[in-house]
C-alpha cells in the first residue's frame, strides 16, 4: 500500500478529507443526513456501526415510517456520490456485513485522525522509557486538531466524544509538560502551551504559555500574552485577573529590560502614543499601581480623592445583563467618562458593565457635579434603552477604615 492512495481523514477541529495533501471537497453540507452517514461510517473505524445505531443516530427525532429503507436510499445515493469523485475511483467504499456498516480499506485506504490520537496515547501509556513515551505524547498533541465535529457539536453521541478526547487531550499535554518541564525543554513547551491557548483559552494554558517565555528570558512576549490573556478574560467574561496572573504580570515587571543611551530617549519611550484629552484610561493592575502611587502622595499634600464606582443597571435598579447591549452602552459610557473628566483622574474598566474612577483634589459635592456630567454627556449620545447609571463613591485615602458607600441617585431619567 503507497501512501499516495491514502485517503486522509480529520475529524478532530473539523471534518475534512484530503488525499496526496489536497483537499477533497465535498458539494454537500456536514449538516446533511447523507454527509452524516459518511462521517458516522468513518468515525466508526475498522469495527463499523450497527444499522440499529446509525437508524438512531440520523432519524431519532424524524417521525418516519420506515426508517431503514430511508437509511438504504441515503446509503444508496453516497455510494453513487463517492464513486463520481475522483479520490475514489469507481470503488465500493461503503459495505455491509452482519448489519454493520463500515468503510472497505481494502478498495480505499484511510488514515482516521483519532485512531492515530488514540493509539499513540495508549502506546505513550505502554511504554516505560520516558524518551520514547514522550515522542507518543507529543504525536497526539499535534494530531489533536480542537473539539471532534464541532460542526455537529449538538448531537449526543458526538458532545460524548467530544469531551472524551479533550480529556485525553488536556492529560496527554499535562504528562507532556511533566517531562519537558524536567528536562528543561521550554521551547518544546511553548509551543505545545501556545497552541493549547489556541484551541482552549484557559488561564492554566495561558499561566504554562508565560511561565515558559520568562524561563526563556523573553519577557516583553511573556507580557504580550499576558495582556491578551487578560482583555479576553475581562472583555469575553467579565471577570478581572486572577491572584496567580496577577503575580505573574509583577513579576515580568520586574524583568523586562530596556536600553537606551540618554535621558531623552528614555523620556521619549514614556511618552504616550499621542497626547489625548479627558481622563487616562489603563488596565486593571495599571489602575491599582496609579491608586497606590495617589494614595501615597496623598499622606503627603493633604489633598483630597475619592472612587468612584459607575454601574450600568436596568430600570429596577439591577446589574444591566444583555450582552448585546450592554457592550454598546458601555463603549459609550467609557467615552462619556473619558471625556467629562480632567486628564489628572484615572479610570478603568472593573467589570461587565462598570467602571471605576479615580477623581484627585476635589471636594465630595464635586462627585454629584461629575455624576450629573458623565449623564449629561452619555445622554447626548442618543442611546434608547431602559437602563440607568448607578454611583457609588468612598474617600480614596488607604488608611480610611472600609465604610458605608456614598450613593448617588441614579439618573434622572431612563433612556428609551
Amino acid at each position: 500500500m503507497e501512501n499516495k492512495n491514502i485517503v486522509c481523514v480529520n475529524l478532530l477541529g473539523g471534518f475534512t478529507l484530503s488525499k496526496d495533501d489536497k483537499s477533497i471537497p465535498l458539494e454537500y453540507s456536514n449538516t446533511t443526513k447523507m454527509i452524516q452517514l459518511l462521517i458516522s461510517v468513518l468515525a466508526a473505524g475498522n469495527t463499523g456501526i450497527p444499522r440499529k445505531q446509525l437508524i438512531d443516530r440520523l432519524y431519532g427525532n424524524d417521525a418516519l415510517e420506515d426508517p431503514a429503507v430511508t437509511l438504504r436510499v441515503n446509503a444508496h445515493r453516497l455510494r453513487k456520490y463517492l464513486k463520481k469523485m475522483d479520490a475514489f475511483g469507481d470503488s465500493d467504499c461503503i459495505r455491509i456485513k452482519l448489519g454493520n456498516y463500515f468503510w472497505d480499506r481494502d478498495e480505499v485506504p484511510l488514515e482516521l485522525d483519532i485512531e492515530v490520537f488514540t493509539e499513540s496515547i495508549e502506546l505513550a501509556q505502554k511504554e516505560k522509557a520516558e524518551e520514547t513515551r514522550l515522542s507518543y505524547l507529543l504525536k497526539a498533541c499535534q494530531v489533536y486538531k480542537g473539539d471532534f465535529l464541532p460542526e455537529l457539536g449538538g448531537e449526543e453521541w458526538v458532545a460524548v466524544a467530544c469531551a472524551d478526547y479533550q480529556k485525553k487531550y488536556f492529560a496527554c499535554l499535562k504528562e507532556a509538560e511533566t517531562i519537558l518541564s524536567k528536562q528543561n525543554r521550554y521551547e518544546e513547551l511553548l509551543e505545545l502551551s501556545t497552541k493549547a491557548c489556541r484551541l482552549y483559552p484557559y488561564e492554566e494554558f495561558y499561566l504554562l504559555q508565560i511561565d515558559c517565555l520568562m524561563t526563556l528570558g523573553r519577557f516583553k512576549e511573556a507580557m504580550d500574552v499576558y495582556e491578551k490573556a487578560t482583555t479576553f478574560y475581562f472583555e469575553e467574561l467579565g471577570l478581572t485577573p486572577s491572584e496567580e496572573m496577577m503575580e505573574r504580570f509583577h513579576a515580568m515587571s520586574d524583568k523586562v529590560q530596556y536600553h537606551a543611551v540618554v535621558m531623552t530617549d528614555i523620556k521619549e519611550g514614556l511618552q504616550e502614543e499621542k497626547i489625548k484629552s479627558g481622563a487616562y484610561f489603563c488596565t486593571y493592575p495599571g489602575f491599582t499601581d496609579c491608586y497606590h502611587i495617589v494614595c501615597r502622595m496623598l499622606e503627603r499634600n493633604g489633598q483630597s480623592a475619592y472612587l468612584m464606582l459607575c454601574t450600568m443597571v436596568d430600570r429596577e435598579g439591577q446589574p444591566l445583563t444583555d450582552e448585546v447591549k450592554l457592550e454598546k452602552y458601555m463603549e459609550k459610557l467609557k467615552l462619556a467618562v473619558g471625556s467629562s473628566l480632567r486628564k489628572g483622574d484615572f479610570y478603568t474598566r472593573y467589570g461587565m458593565n462598570q467602571y471605576l474612577i479615580l477623581l484627585l483634589g476635589l471636594r465630595l459635592e464635586d462627585c454629584a457635579i461629575i455624576q450629573h456630567r458623565i449623564d449629561g454627556c452619555f445622554l447626548s449620545f442618543g442611546l434608547k434603552a431602559r437602563a440607568a447609571i448607578e454611583y457609588k463613591v468612598q474617600p480614596a485615602a488607604e488608611d480610611n477604615l472600609p465604610g458605608e458607600d456614598i450613593s448617588f441617585a441614579q439618573t434622572s431619567s431612563l433612556w428609551g
